[in-house]
């Protein structure tokens, strides 16, 4: 029988997913509580928490606060994942204040998993900054009530949101919708506000509302921004890119549970914006996001926590919404010289409801602009087919190139499904099947004018980003 390890050899902090709060705990004590320092937004959800987290975080920043943010998993590379007024953090601020969490994590023997380090790393990162931050906007890494992120306490908590839920991850977080919405509405606090994004399996709603009871929290129900028809037709973009529509977006929402909280009433009930992140979705996560800022401007309790939030304005909100970003989703990206006039689609559509919403968003393009290949990589173990069927059976795709995608190095749990066990699965449709080694050699195989749509994965979207980074340089 092998010897127990010596006491005096610490744990070395593990890869490997582990939801739980013992070790974030104990490591952010061991660093002085720095997640006690900054109020937060909590996000969680299963589609759309980068998006709305986005169009908060822009228009907080226009509202003159000083915002900090929090996504993962990170885009190109790992202090993408964090942002302070906007702008990703510096490396050597990301890197010197890891390493110094990491030899915390190392002298108290805490053993934190590889997402526990990143997580008390951003809340480090915020803490410091100078000038002091006014609040955070926080995604969940996975699930929620067991997520390293969930260690705030309901007084440093503003609000808390959640996106739409579906399966995913059911080997951590539950088999059913009903589950997964129970682990996920467990980031609700006692006693505070919860915007809740619209739905599409009714038993969300109900499972948020059984959780605001036992926590005595309020449930703010988003509803969905519409296109404005406008009077006069506009051009398409000289790039070939569709234009960004007009939208009004409501500043109320659908229902308030319980039904006795009574708010403000606003000064406008819409707000109209183009909206810059494509796809229809973009107008229910749009909605959510906006009103989330309405309530963080008129609930007494955000108001009395953090006072600045009273410069929220109409119209701080509409620059908000128009001036947001997020790259990897539905994202149209130039290609370096010499394609310089060529744009690929990129979007890190990774399970079966986002990739319907893909296929959805390239049937509504015009023949002219619509991608005719598709280039895709997948995480093990996902069934390539619930990713494949949405986006061939409903599209103008006509060709399929596979390809693996470069694992993130912080990440060995995440591998790469084999692009010949993709290619099988898609010469099961009427079209042309390429497998290739890599992203690079997939982007320089496309012909001059072939239009091709990336997804599959965020890491392969990171693959596209990372190769057209360093090609501009």
């Amino acid at each position: 029988m092998p010897s127990p390890p010596s006491p005096a050899m610490p744990p070395t902090p593990t890869s490997a997913i582990q939801l739980g709060l013992p070790r974030i705990t104990s490591l952010l004590h061991s660093l002085q509580s720095p997640h006690l320092q900054t109020p937060i937004i909590h996000i969680s959800g299963t589609n759309g928490k980068g998006s709305v987290s986005a169009y908060l975080s822009s228009i907080l920043l226009k509202s003159g606060l000083r915002v900090g943010r929090f996504n993962s998993p990170h885009l190109v590379e790992e202090w993408d994942c964090l942002q302070l007024g906007g702008r990703n953090v510096r490396r050597e601020v990301f890197e010197g204040t890891k390493e110094e969490v990491e030899e915390v994590d190392r002298r108290e023997g805490v053993g934190a998993t590889a997402f526990e380090l990143l997580t008390a790393t951003a809340f480090t990162v915020f803490a410091r900054e100078r000038p002091k931050l006014d609040l955070a906007v926080v995604e969940v890494g996975m699930g929620g009530l067991t997520d390293a992120t969930n260690v705030v306490d309901p007084e440093r908590t503003l609000l808390s949101m959640i996106t739409p839920i579906e399966l995913d991850h059911q080997k951590f977080l539950g088999e059913t919708i009903g589950e997964i919405a129970r682990v996920k509405a467990g980031i609700v606090k006692r006693g505070t506000e919860v915007v809740l994004a619209g739905q599409a399996h009714g038993e969300v709603e109900g499972v948020v509302r059984g959780v605001a009871d036992e926590m005595d929290a309020t449930v703010w129900l988003a509803g969905e921004g519409s296109v404005v028809e406008e009077k006069e037709a506009i051009a398409e973009a000289e790039d070939q890119t569709p234009l960004p529509p007009l939208v009004s977006l409501p500043l109320t929402p659908l229902s308030i549970y319980p039904s006795s909280t009574v708010p403000p009433p606003p000064r406008t009930t819409h707000l109209q914006a183009r909206l810059p992140l494509p796809g229809a979705y973009q107008l229910s996560n749009s909605a959510t996001a906006l009103l989330a800022s309405q309530l963080l401007r008129t609930s007494p309790r955000c108001l009395a926590m953090l006072p600045s939030l009273s410069g929220i304005t109409d119209e701080s909100m509409k620059e908000g919404i128009e001036s947001t970003r997020w790259p990897g989703r539905l994202d149209w990206l130039a290609l370096p010289s010499p394609r310089q006039r060529m744009k690929l689609l990129v979007d890190g559509a990774h399970n079966p409801s986002s990739a319907e919403t893909l296929a959805s968003y390239l049937t509504s393009l015009p023949p002219h602009i619509a991608p005719t290949t598709l280039v895709i990589g997948l995480s093990f173990p996902r069934d390539p087919a619930s990713i494949l069927a949405p986006l061939l059976s409903s599209s103008r795709i006509s060709k399929v190139v596979c390809t693996p995608f470069t694992p993130p190095p912080s990440m060995p749990w995440i591998r790469a499904t084999g692009a010949e066990e993709i290619a099988s699965r898609a010469k099961e449709w009427d079209v042309e099947v390429e497998v290739v080694q890599s992203v690079e050699e997939a982007i320089e195989g496309l012909k001059m004018g072939e239009r091709a749509v990336v997804a599959g994965s965020l890491y392969l979207a990171a693959d596209i980003y990372r190769w057209v980074r360093g090609r501009g340089e």
